[in-house]
This record gives C-alpha cells, sequence and structure tokens, in this order.
C-alpha cells in the first residue's frame, strides 16, 4: 500500500514567540540544537522512500534538508506549490494573544477556518480554495508513486491539517505539533488516516502545542 508521511517543518522564532506565520511570511529557524531533527529522522529511518517532497517556503525546505541528511538519504528533495502554507495575509507575524484581544470574533472563525469577507478582505487566503489544493498536491504524489512506495512530505501545521481533513473527510484533527509525523495511506484513489500528529520519539513535546492560529 502507498503512503504518505507528512512532516510539519521544526520550530521556528514566530513559532516560539505565538506570531502567526504564514506563506507570506518566514522566520528563523534556529538550528543550533538538531536534537529533535535527528530523533525524528531515526524514526523515519525505520521506512523505506523513494520520492521527497517540500513546500517552496524555506522553513519547510530547511527541515526536509536536515532531516534526510540525517537519515542518510540521497534522494532528490522536490517542492510542490501546493504544500505551502495557508496565507494570513495582513495578519502574518502578528503575535495570537493581541489578535485574540483585538479581534476575537474574527480570530475566532480563522481558528475554524471559516471564511469571512472580513478574513479575505485582510489578505487571508480562502479555506475551501486551501483544502482543494493540498488534497490535490497529495493526489498528484500519490499518483507517481508505485504500489507500496512511500514518500516524504514537509509542510506546513494549518495547511496539513485543513488538507488531511480534505483528503481523509475526517474533520475532527487537533492542530500538529512541529516535528510531527502524520501517515496517510492510499488505496484504490483513496486516502486513509493511520498516523496523525506523532511525535512519541521526540524527548521534548507540549501536549498544547499546536498551530498558533487556531484556538
Amino acid at each position: 500500500m502507498k503512503r504518505l508521511f507528512i512532516i510539519r517543518h521544526g520550530k521556528t522564532a514566530w513559532n516560539l514567540a505565538k506570531r502567526l506565520q504564514g506563506a507570506g511570511a518566514d522566520s528563523q529557524l534556529p538550528t543550533a540544537d538538531l536534537t529533535g531533527y535527528h530523533q525524528l529522522a531515526q524514526y523515519l529511518a525505520a521506512y523505506p522512500f523513494t520520492q521527497v517532497y517540500t513546500s517552496p517556503i524555506a522553513r519547510a525546505q530547511q527541515t526536509a534538508t536536515i532531516v534526510t541528511e540525517a537519515m542518510g538519504l540521497t534522494l532528490p528533495i522536490q517542492s510542490l506549490v501546493g504544500l505551502k502554507e495557508l496565507s494570513f495575509g495582513q495578519w502574518e507575524g502578528k503575535q495570537r494573544a493581541d489578535l485574540i484581544a483585538t479581534s476575537p470574533t474574527l480570530f475566532a472563525k480563522l481558528s475554524h477556518r471559516e471564511n469571512d469577507p472580513a478574513l479575505q478582505a485582510l489578505g487571508v487566503e480562502d479555506f475551501d480554495q486551501a483544502r482543494s489544493r493540498f488534497r490535490k498536491a497529495l493526489q498528484q504524489i500519490a499518483a507517481s508513486l508505485g504500489e507500496n512506495e512511500n514518500a516524504l512530505v514537509f509542510s506546513h501545521g494549518g495547511i496539513s491539517q485543513l488538507g488531511i481533513k480534505a483528503a481523509t473527510g475526517n474533520e475532527n484533527l487537533l492542530g500538529l505539533k512541529n516535528l510531527s509525523t502524520s501517515i496517510l495511506a492510499v488505496h484504490e484513489g483513496r486516502f486513509y488516516l493511520d498516523v496523525y500528529n506523532q511525535t512519541a520519539y521526540l524527548t521534548h513535546t507540549d501536549l498544547d502545542e499546536g498551530n498558533v492560529s487556531i484556538l
């Protein structure tokens, strides 16, 4: 059976500061301590992979490079625009606490991925279109795999959560942690949720850590 291993990128400076970070922003990925990346690599090394894909955004690309090098994987890393993060428009870089304080109703709609003209006026990406583009990217990756082959997919918390919901029809999925692994099995063109938000291989995890843009 084909499987897609979807990885959320490593924690960035803005993740630590609880700032919204979408397709229009990219903060530093601290690399002084790569312990978590190596733990993820050790977990993934138990599986064979034939392809590696990444969002075109630097934090995902850098995560892909660090992890695949730690795995000793020499496959080319292919960039796929459909894997990029949601765009948060004028809210890029805003602190979560400030948005909750100043725009609680609108932030709640953002958190629930509920389209609203006021969000679109701020430049926030249409959530239905975002779901569709990520699902299409997953379908493209799955179509490129042979039977019983696996692909590594490096992306982002917001779009991965939304896209996995769209691909599997499971709407009851919480936010994804940094360096988490979610596994989708593909059978006869349909996606099945095998593993979601796996972080047991990480020494340091926070059960309440999730996407900054979600309440």
